[in-house]
């Protein structure tokens, strides 16, 4: 009996006309895109001003180039911190080869190159980098270059407070 119950409910469902589907006509379909703003944006209208790319500014010329041979990378100006005589013919140099993200040129050149941590308020100059970290640097030969959350950020000179004096 429960088999012929469901039996006769799959047939049902098995001869059940599909429904019918309305045509969208040209009209339709362009008054469907007249009342949707988005569709509007696809094409500029003439006469619109182009979007101009500023004049004299470029991701190179605020950036260094640090460079192995085969492969560079970009990290922002005053981001290196320590550059030993040695390595110098490894910044600014013309790019040649590939460019690589900041962490897989890391990741490769770890011989050459050594990152320190800074806090946000030693990058913007409000804190001064501890000596004794400065003087480790200089025992090693690598580049040293400043990264907050690992990313490399460029890091302002610390000015010197003036010591206070009683009149």
């Amino acid at each position: 009996m429960k088999t012929t119950l469901i039996l006769c409910a799959l047939a049902c469902n098995a001869f059940a006309a599909l429904p019918v589907l309305v045509r969208v006509t040209p009209k339709t379909l362009a008054d469907l895109q007249a009342r949707d703003p988005m569709i509007r944006l696809v094409k500029p209208e003439e006469g619109e001003a182009k979007v101009a790319r500023p004049v004299n500014e470029s991701i190179i010329k605020e950036s260094t180039i640090l460079h192995d041979g085969s492969h560079w990378t970009l990290v922002p100006n005053d981001a290196v911190m320590f550059l030993p005589e040695s390595l110098k013919a490894r910044v600014n140099v013309r790019p040649v080869g590939t460019l690589l993200p900041w962490s897989d040129f890391l990741r490769k050149n770890r011989t050459w190159l050594v990152t320190s941590e800074v806090s946000f308020d030693e990058a913007a100059g409000n804190q001064e980098i501890p000596a004794e970290r400065t003087a480790q640097w200089a025992g090693e030969e690598k580049i040293v270059v400043a990264v907050h959350r690992q990313g490399p950020i460029s890091v302002r000179v610390a000015k010197p407070i003036p010591a206070l004096t009683q009149r």
